[in-house]
């Protein structure tokens, strides 16, 4: 794969992470309390200062953890998926997208905002909807993008 495509790639993740940011500010500036859309779908302001889930993790460790399994991705993927392939190139897209916005979140504030409350799930936000959507899409279509 060209570089113009790995620019196409980070381009397009930045915006992603812009998108998410900006939602996240949206968060903190409108979310001064739980607003309930339905029964099961709440927009909740919070402040996730572990990993996924909450799961508590020192401050210390967090960002640079954050920033190694980042650049791992990034390897694994030039490494692993064809990326000649128009699905491995959007399903990165949404991986690195998802990682940034919320890697900016820990070096900015030291902590995630999360605002998204579907149900019993966790509150999450969009950098862990596109981190989701993109490692479930790799995982799924694993077989047709994989290198071979």
């Amino acid at each position: 794969m060209g570089k113009k495509s790995w620019f196409i790639i980070g381009f397009n993740a930045i915006a992603l992470a812009i998108i998410d940011q900006f939602s996240k500010w949206l968060a903190g500036v409108y979310l001064t309390y739980p607003v309930s859309v339905t029964d099961w779908f709440t927009l909740r302001y919070g402040e996730n200062t572990g990993i996924a889930w909450s799961i508590p993790i020192p401050s210390a460790i967090l960002l640079p953890l954050n920033i190694v399994l980042f650049v791992i991705i990034i390897a694994l993927a030039g490494k692993h998926l064809d990326m000649r392939r128009r699905e491995s190139r959007i399903f990165l897209t949404l991986i690195v997208g998802g990682a940034l916005g919320n890697i900016v979140d820990r070096f900015a504030r030291g902590y995630v905002v999360d605002f998204i409350s579907v149900g019993s799930w966790p509150v999450f936000n969009l950098a862990d909807m596109f981190l989701s959507i993109g490692i479930f899409l790799t995982v799924l279509f694993y077989a047709k993008i994989k290198r071979v």
